[in-house]
């Protein structure tokens, strides 16, 4: 048995048991071993921050066998710079090269000539490109990217193209010049967990750790958990650090508002990083509406809290659904797309200070 913590709350760490997102690690998998044009080669993944984009994209790389390289590393280890021509060869003793340097000028290289001499050195295997947290990226090399990749496709070469970030840096990427063509790319939205599959996670996860959940404990860390992905893990994480037997339901309850805070400092907080203030103020009035058990709040409540008309809010409502942060399940309801968040909103500005 391992006393180790098998659980794995670290931002593109995989976890130890897959759940929920199968068909997309399937399927990629039997577009590898297809010929090129299988239209599973091109993935588009998106989601909330922590619901698992980055983690699945590791995933997709570990499929593909990708060496973590930059390009000319890569063309370095398979075909050392031809910059010298052999002159002479001696043979016998412990033999000779001798070689002088080429003075031949080098055009400047390219994404789209880097890849293909890389392409052109690879047998029976082909290269995996990855692009993470889209949202930050530069639009210009996006661009340059996808038209390099359209490229590559239309030569019928051994590429494949997975793309993950937040849902409106997605689509601002399919809105760019010369990214017309990923949208027909496959795209998947990464929601939460079922609770079928959260509780799969947990349950597996810690089985053979020598501190198991039981019945109860494992659906109450379901239940805490609200299928988040990160969350899952931490929820673990924390109740198998809080014991050293089996988990038990006393144990989850223990760790619950440890495990509410960090979800805040590692999840919420950078999700709010360099939002308006008028958008604050908003999600503010969302959370004092929000009450216990209460989902969704009215979007004309909303609105009259911040002081204005429902139609005066529409565009600040419609900037904070780009930023996935809330989302309108309902005509004329509002709701927030993480869990736990409106208790975070709520808390900032009240922290205790310590001297």
């Amino acid at each position: 048995m391992s006393r180790r913590d098998p659980f794995r709350p670290t931002f593109g760490a995989s976890p130890y048991f897959w759940a929920g997102r199968t068909l997309i690690l399937d399927r990629f998998t039997d577009a590898v071993e297809d010929n090129p044009g299988n239209p599973n080669r091109s993935l588009i993944t998106d989601g909330a921050r922590g619901i698992g984009k980055t983690v699945l994209l590791t995933e997709l790389e570990n499929i593909a066998t990708l060496v973590d390289s930059t390009i000319p590393t890569r063309i370095r280890e398979l075909s050392p710079p031809a910059t010298r021509t052999i002159t002479a060869v001696t043979v016998g003793g412990l033999g000779r090269v001798d070689t002088e340097l080429l003075d031949v000028p080098s055009p400047t290289p390219t994404l789209n000539s880097r890849l293909r001499e890389l392409l052109g050195l690879l047998r029976g295997t082909g290269v995996l490109i990855t692009v993470d947290e889209v949202q930050d990226a530069d639009p210009e090399a996006l661009s340059q990217l996808a038209t390099t990749y359209q490229d590559l496709i239309r030569d019928d070469r051994q590429v494949a193209l997975v793309m993950a970030g937040l849902t409106h840096g997605i689509n601002r990427l399919l809105d760019l010049p010369g990214t017309t063509f990923l949208r027909r790319a496959r795209r998947f939205e990464l929601g939460p967990l079922t609770d079928a599959d959260a509780l799969a996670t947990l349950t597996t996860t810690a089985a053979d750790s020598g501190r198991p959940f039981d019945d109860s404990s494992a659906r109450s860390a379901v239940q805490l958990a609200r299928g988040y992905p990160y969350l899952v893990q931490l929820v673990g994480y924390l109740a198998w650090d809080h014991t050293e037997d089996a988990i038990t339901q006393d144990d989850v309850a223990a760790i619950a508002e440890e495990a509410i805070e960090t979800m805040g400092a590692q999840v919420h907080a950078p999700s709010l990083k360099g939002v308006p203030s008028a958008q604050l103020a908003y999600l503010r009035a969302m959370a004092d509406l929000t009450e216990p058990g209460r989902n969704t709040v009215s979007s004309t409540e909303v609105a009259e809290a911040v002081g204005k008309k429902p139609n005066q809010a529409t565009d600040t409502r419609g900037k904070l659904m780009d930023r996935g942060l809330i989302e309108a399940p309902a005509w004329g309801r509002v709701s927030f797309t993480l869990p736990y968040i409106a208790e975070h909103v709520r808390s900032q500005g009240r922290r205790t200070r310590i001297s």
